[in-house]
């Protein structure tokens, strides 16, 4: 439901941006143009109290193009602004992220399907955790 009221709102016609739903992990994120070589995004936790709501900022390159598969990995920032209003430390940890974007539908190319395997640590780094999450993505694209 999410990526269909992002999908609606979205103007293609100017956009070049990349809105994409991770629904089992309850994770939306918003991105610059995912096919140039260098993009990054934001993601935020979604189904979760304001105040816990977790932000990504993440810095991607592409490894490989194709018209089927783009292959990218990248390292990302996990903060929480809100705790950081009350003296509370603003970076919750560090990713790196390895994925691909497949786009199944030769005639729709701007659909995709994502999967990603993100290592995340602490700001610490006594502690994390092995994430995968699977999505779909739709890719805003100016008409040529």
């Amino acid at each position: 439901m999410a990526l269909l009221a992002a999908l609606s709102c979205a103007r293609p016609a100017w956009a070049q941006v990349a809105v994409t739903y991770f629904p089992f992990q309850s994770v939306l994120g918003i991105s610059s143009n995912p096919e140039r070589r260098l993009w990054g995004g934001v993601t935020a936790q979604t189904n979760t109290f304001i105040t816990n709501v977790s932000l990504e900022l993440q810095g991607m390159a592409n490894l490989k193009r194709g018209d089927w598969v783009n292959y990218y990995a990248g390292l990302g920032v996990n903060a929480n602004p809100v705790p950081a209003l009350n003296d509370l430390p603003l970076v919750n940890g560090y990713t790196f992220t390895a994925g691909a974007r497949i786009k199944p539908l030769s005639q729709y190319r701007n659909v995709q399907v994502v999967f990603e395997l993100t290592p995340y640590t602490n700001a610490h780094f006594d502690g994390g955790y092995l994430r995968t999450m699977l999505g779909l993505a739709y890719n805003f694209r100016r008409r040529e």
